[in-house]
């Protein structure tokens, strides 16, 4: 199967640059998060704020790698134009 030619835009760093930020929005809204939980025991608390944290994560992961994928591309295209 042949890759797609968005495919060949990113590179492993990339990749490991959108993880890392992802971890990092992940573990900032787990804490921002906390006091808009329900339960009053820490515990169950903190679980509720990483179980939301988890689709804001994931879509800041999506949102990382498609700014990523346009910003590689337009850079690519200028580049090349000139």
């Amino acid at each position: 199967m042949e890759n797609a030619p968005y495919q060949k835009l990113l590179t492993k760093g990339h990749i490991a640059l959108g993880a890392i930020l992802t971890l990092g929005v992940f573990v900032l809204m787990s804490y921002l998060l906390l006091p808009f939980t329900f339960s009053t025991d820490p515990t169950v608390a903190q679980i509720q704020a990483c179980f939301t944290a988890i689709p804001i994560s994931a879509t800041f992961w999506f949102a990382c790698h498609m700014f990523m994928i346009v910003l590689i591309d337009q850079r690519k295209r200028s580049k090349n134009a000139k």
